[in-house]
């Protein structure tokens, strides 16, 4: 799908300063369009279908590490991170191929790199609900040793203007006193809302732009935020598609509409925006995914092991593997196991009866790593 970015250009402000303002988020002007709830149901579907794909180790690794990357890259881009994309995806790499957490030898550009990259890989613990503590964390991971003037996962205590370089407020956010509060108000309507998944990300990710909690690093804890929601609402494949850059890429119109949705309480654009560029990111990721997907070349039984051995997330034995196959020898499932271990799907240790083996995870070691580093409160 080619997003047709103009029909979004109608949806501006003329006025000037836009002011956050508190809203009653179970009765939101929302009106999605039926070509916007066909889209939605056709991106969950789109998830289901990338959650079918199967691909080799290392095929698997690239296009994560290189959807990581691009998000990462434009998230960072917006707001002034000079590093190129090319350069993100050497980060990206060296991060996926290290097993020790890497650190910049400076504060700046390239931690606040390594910081977004490594979030991917730490998002199991922030499942909802959320709290004032959850989106204090993912601001202090994101923005420690970048430099920014701002002490990460501190909430802001001074208010929130921003003036052009001729001295005009265009944007004004929430009262400082009522920061806290009303972020809190909002993390428990994202339990309770009354929309689907998809409008229910969206309008999250507005209201918590436009609270603006933080001095510094406000878009990219938000965009942080957005992703690991969408995954926590059923999009579990949300991180393998290249979202942000088809969000980001035309910058004015993803500001023009955060503006026109303060200034007049509208969300139908900005969700069906979102729709648009999530829809367009997922179809491009199952045709790369797809071309590479290597149940395409197995049998039934091998499917159905890999599929098993997947859900299983841990080692297990040949024995184990005859309990999910029928009518096959001992023998004939070794086999099999060994072929998807030539293929480069499984992992095994051992020999003989010991054999043991494991759905591979490239990024075991990473999350395991990141879990020593960074215990849980």
């Amino acid at each position: 799908m080619i997003i047709d970015y103009e029909k979004y250009l109608k949806y501006t402000v003329e006025a000037f300063p836009v002011r956050h303002k508190r809203k009653d988020l179970y009765r939101v002007d929302l009106r999605i369009n039926s070509d916007c709830r066909s889209k939605i149901k056709e991106i969950e579907e789109m998830d289901r279908q990338l959650d079918r794909v199967i691909l080799r180790f290392s095929d698997y690794k690239e296009l994560v590490q290189d959807a990581h990357a691009v998000n990462v890259h434009w998230s960072t881009k917006l707001e002034g991170n000079r590093m190129s994309l090319e350069e993100v995806m050497n980060s990206s790499r060296m991060v996926g191929g290290s097993p020790k957490k890497l650190e910049a030898k400076d504060p700046g550009n390239q931690q606040e790199i390594l910081n977004h990259l490594y979030s991917y890989f730490m998002e199991d613990r922030f499942a909802l609900p959320w709290n004032l503590g959850t989106v204090s964390s993912v601001h202090k991971l994101l923005m420690k040793g970048t430099g920014e003037d701002c002490i990460p996962g501190q909430i802001r205590k001074e208010e929130e203007v921003h003036v052009t370089s001729n001295g005009i407020e265009t944007f004004i956010g929430c009262p400082a006193i009522h920061v806290s509060s009303e972020l809190e108000d909002l993390l428990e309507w994202v339990s309770y809302s009354p929309y689907d998944s998809l409008a229910t990300a969206v309008i999250f990710f507005h209201e918590f732009e436009s609270i603006h909690p933080f001095v510094e690093g406000n878009g990219r804890t938000g965009r942080s935020l957005f992703h690991i929601l969408m995954q926590e609402k059923g999009f579990i494949n949300f991180n393998l598609c290249k979202i942000d850059d088809k969000l980001l890429q035309k910058s004015q119109i993803y500001y023009s509409l955060m503006e026109y949705t303060d200034k007049t309480g509208d969300y139908s654009p900005i969700v069906e925006y979102f729709c648009d560029c999530i829809y367009s990111a997922y179809e491009e990721a199952i045709s790369i995914f797809e071309e590479k997907d290597v149940l395409k070349e197995l049998d039934e039984s091998s499917r159905a092991l890999v599929m098993e051995a997947r859900g299983h997330r841990d080692w297990f034995s040949l024995n184990e593997a005859g309990s999910w196959v029928s009518g096959l020898s001992d023998q004939s499932i070794r086999n099999k196991l060994n072929h998807l271990v030539e293929l480069g799907v499984l992992e095994k240790e051992g020999s003989t009866r010991a054999t043991r083996y494991r759905f591979t995870d490239p990024f075991g070691e990473i999350k395991e790593m990141l879990k020593k580093e960074f215990p849980d409160d």
